[in-house]
Parts: structure tokens; C-alpha cells; sequence
């Protein structure tokens, strides 16, 4: 599932024309603080999946918005109560680096929720430990790819800043969470180097929530309006805080 976090999907310096297209889109977008943009379900009864494109997240208002959501956590037979668990858990890590970092503002960057739909395949072990490698090796390349361009992004649209400080945020953030990004390819030999020194000493993630804490990702992707800035990314705040609300509200209900 793809969901885009925050009140508003426009960059400041996006045109008036593109701001009002952006609007129209998802008139609640600012309201409701996140859009759910695609979703993609499996059954287990069936063996298949329900598909849902972006005209069913506009399609969504404040009253079917948790009936919404709560689709891509049911798999045609129950609820999966653990996956929202745990995709709440890792929420709440992703807005507590919002809520003490003053160094960058994200717009139409996403979530992207990914959980084990087969339960026989989530329970199998030799599958576990080779998707674990690959998660590893895939977001280490993510890392490396996206760290160019967002750099050349904040000097074109701010003037030349020190991109320095902002790398380190950026590639703190997705060492301890596990983030990357599948939407940009773009490579700079200096900036790897850079980015594969840090690894070996940020600070891995010890958090967990149960034995299936493996089988569920929530990481943010789309980093191609990205800014710098000296204040907290309140709008992308109030989206995380709107979407944790309906997840635990589901779990209530």
C-alpha cells in the first residue's frame, strides 16, 4: 500500500496552476493529512490479490476512510490485527526522527506498507533469512542512488547550500528505520563513498514487536521534493499523527 503523508502534495515552489491540480486531486488532502494512493491485497482462500488504484484513495471521505484502510489489512478471511500492530510500531519510530528534527521538509513523499500475506510463507524460515538479505542489499543500493540527486534537488531549487548535514539526516533516518526509496536512480561517486562510511557506524535499529515484526515493512519513499529548512515538517507531523490515529482506531473497532 501506498499512502502519501502530509497536508499538502505541492512543494512551495510549485505554480499556482499546479497547486490548484494538486487540490482538486484530494480536496481533503490537508484536512485529513494522507491519501491512500494503491493498494495491493492478498487473499489466502483464493491464492490471488484485489488491486486498488489511486481513484479509490480520492474516492475515500472522512466517513469510509478507516473502512478504506482497513481493506488492505484484511486478506478475505480475517483482520490481520498484527500487521497493523506492527506497522503502528514502526510508525511511530518514522514520526518520533519528525518530532526532533528541524532540518528537512518532505512533500508528496509516501509510505509504502508491505506485509506477508501467506501465513505458511511467513512462518518459513529459510524464505525469512533470504528476503532479510535482500531487503539489506536492495536498501543499501537505495541509499547510495538517492543521495545525488537529492542534493542537486536542494541546490537547484534553494541556491548552493551545505549538503552535508542534511546527507547525515537523510541517511540517519533510513539507517535506523530502514528506509529507502524505489522511485529514484541516480549514482555520484563521492557521495557513495560518503554514504557507505556511514554505515558501519550509525546506530542499528534494536527495536521489536513481536515475532512477526520481520514480515512487515513500513518505509518512506518518493524523495524528489525535498527541502531544506530550519523548523519541524509540521505538515508531514500532522499526517502521521492522523494516520497512526485511524490505525489504532481500527484495531478499537
Amino acid at each position: 500500500m501506498d499512502v502519501k503523508i502530509g497536508r499538502r502534495s505541492y512543494d512551495p515552489f510549485a505554480s499556482q496552476d499546479k497547486r490548484e491540480e494538486q487540490i482538486r486531486k484530494y480536496p481533503l488532502m490537508e484536512e485529513i493529512g494522507f491519501l491512500i494512493l494503491g493498494m495491493r491485497v492478498y487473499h489466502v482462500a483464493s491464492g490471488s490479490y484485489t488491486s486498488h488504484e489511486q481513484f479509490y484513495g480520492r474516492s475515500l471521505t472522512k466517513g469510509t476512510l478507516k473502512t478504506g484502510l482497513a481493506r488492505f489489512f484484511h486478506n478475505g478471511e480475517e483482520l490481520r490485527k498484527d500487521a497493523i500492530s506492527s506497522s503502528i510500531h514502526k510508525i511511530r519510530n518514522i514520526l518520533r526522527w519528525f518530532e526532533g528534527q528541524k532540518q528537512l521538509h518532505f512533500y508528496a513523499s509516501s509510505l509504502l506498507f508491505v506485509y506477508e500475506g501467506s501465513l505458511h510463507l511467513a512462518n518459513a524460515k529459510n524464505r525469512s533469512e533470504a528476503l532479510t538479505g535482500q531487503k539489506h542489499i536492495q536498501a543499501e543500493l537505495e541509499n547510495k542512488n538517492n543521495a545525488h540527486l537529492t542534493c542537486s534537488k536542494l541546490k537547484s531549487s534553494c541556491g548552493q547550500v551545505n549538503c552535508s548535514s542534511i546527507l547525515e539526516a537523510i541517511h540517519y533516518v533510513r539507517k535506523v528505520n530502514g528506509f529507502g526509496s524505489h522511485s529514484l536512480h541516480h549514482q555520484d561517486k563521492g557521495m557513495t563513498a560518503e554514504m557507505e562510511a556511514k554505515t558501519n557506524t550509525d546506530v542499528e535499529d534494536k527495536s521489536s514487536n513481536g515475532g512477526k515484526e520481520e514480515d512487515v515493512e513500513v518505509r518512506m519513499i518518493d524523495f524528489a521534493h525535498v527541502f531544506p529548512s530550519d523548523s519541524s515538517d509540521e505538515g508531514y507531523i500532522y499526517g502521521l499523527r492522523s494516520l497512526l490515529f485511524a490505525l489504532e482506531q481500527i484495531l478499537q473497532d
